[in-house]
């Protein structure tokens, strides 16, 4: 049957324009759609490619802040297996010489006291365990520990803005001096004590604290050393370009308190004996930021803590750098110690000694070294 031409034209017309219309519409979605899909692979689907899921377990990045020194790392760094893996005798023979080292040296220096400064401490009842906090020797590993010992999730610490210590005093409150010799006395429970060799800390107090830029209370405190000793200090230094205190001065200052008969120092450089009292507190474990892994390693298998505080925790400065005797500047311990206690003659140095030699003796660290370091 044949349709005239015009009739044919108008069925056309009306009936493949809208299939028309309808694939091209078609066309552009699927240009649309291939366009989207190549742009998502080029970007977000590449980067989540690459994208690790965020280890938890390792200090996160907000307890960086607060990690302070910058004479080396106030935690040892950790080259072992991240699993928390049984001590060794060797090193349970040395945690034992260490207790019965600062017990001889209590009795030798006639030091026994039953006065304990508990200002510092830490009490964990529900773990067994009791911490003398000491600035600059591994309290932010530390500290980090107690926080998720006190239940505090790991995400959360690693987004809150609250120190380290104030979260930890939030859970752990300073016990009296009458809770914390219960506590301590308690069989079971481990009492640790963590300690750095006694002028490496003090350096690193003196770099972190005084040195430079400074909290308003030590800016404070900078500013009144500078007044006393700065005419002092130019005499053995010559011009001295620096706002803060020198070294020089800040030992200046360390040796008029002593001379003074002031028994007291500042948190961050007061002698070990004194700060954490182990002629009476007697700690069942002496740790070494020398050996902090190994040491730690020791109190957490004693008290079944593994599954709590999970891997070992490794903060990412320590494991951008693969040595101890490195500072947060890259510069090394040992020519820092050489520069700075440089600036000292033997006469200071003794009087150095009568305020920390005692921590020296205790702790089985040598002192001698220094001699070399002064003006002579």
């Amino acid at each position: 049957m044949l349709f005239p031409s015009k009739r044919l034209r108008s069925r056309i017309k009306t009936k493949a324009f809208p299939c028309l219309r309808c694939g091209a519409k078609t066309v552009t979605f699927l240009f649309w759609a291939t366009l989207y899909v190549v742009v998502m692979k080029m970007t977000i689907l590449k980067n989540s490619k690459n994208h690790t899921v965020k280890d938890w377990s390792t200090v996160p990045d907000n307890y960086s802040k607060w990690l302070g020194p910058v004479l080396g790392e106030d935690d040892e760094i950790d080259t072992t297996d991240n699993d928390w893996l049984e001590p060794d005798n060797a090193t349970i023979i040395e945690l034992d010489k260490r207790v019965d080292r600062v017990q001889e040296i209590c009795r030798l220096r006639s030091l026994q006291t039953k006065n304990i400064n508990s200002k510092e401490f830490f009490v964990d009842h529900a773990h067994n365990l009791v911490w003398c906090n000491i600035f600059k020797a591994a309290s932010s590993s530390w500290l980090y520990n107690f926080n998720v010992l006190a239940g505090y999730e790991k995400k959360f610490l690693a987004r809150t803005r609250h120190t380290p210590l104030t979260l930890a005093r939030k859970k752990f409150p300073r016990p009296s001096e009458e809770e914390l010799r219960d506590t301590i006395n308690t069989p079971g429970v481990i009492s640790l004590m963590v300690v750095r060799e006694p002028f490496v800390r003090l350096l690193s107090a003196y770099r972190d604290k005084l040195e430079n830029i400074t909290p308003p209370y030590y800016r404070k405190l900078a500013r009144k050393i500078v007044a006393e000793h700065r005419e002092a200090a130019t005499k053995v230094l010559g011009e001295i370009e620096s706002f803060g205190p020198t070294f020089y001065e800040f030992v200046a200052y360390l040796i008029k308190k002593y001379i003074s008969g002031t028994t007291t120092f500042d948190e961050h450089w007061a002698p070990y004996y004194k700060f954490c009292t182990p002629c009476a507190a007697n700690f069942t474990v002496i740790a070494k930021v020398e050996t902090l892994s190994r040491d730690s390693t020791f109190v957490v298998q004693q008290l079944g803590l593994g599954h709590i505080l999970g891997r070992k925790v490794r903060n990412r400065r320590m494991r951008l750098r693969t040595v101890m005797n490195k500072s947060r500047d890259g510069k090394n311990t040992s020519a820092l110690l050489k520069y700075y206690f440089g600036q000292l003659n033997m006469h200071m140095l003794d009087k150095l000694l009568e305020i920390y030699g005692i921590d020296f003796e205790m702790f089985g660290y040598d002192s001698n070294i220094y001699r070399s370091y002064v003006r002579k």
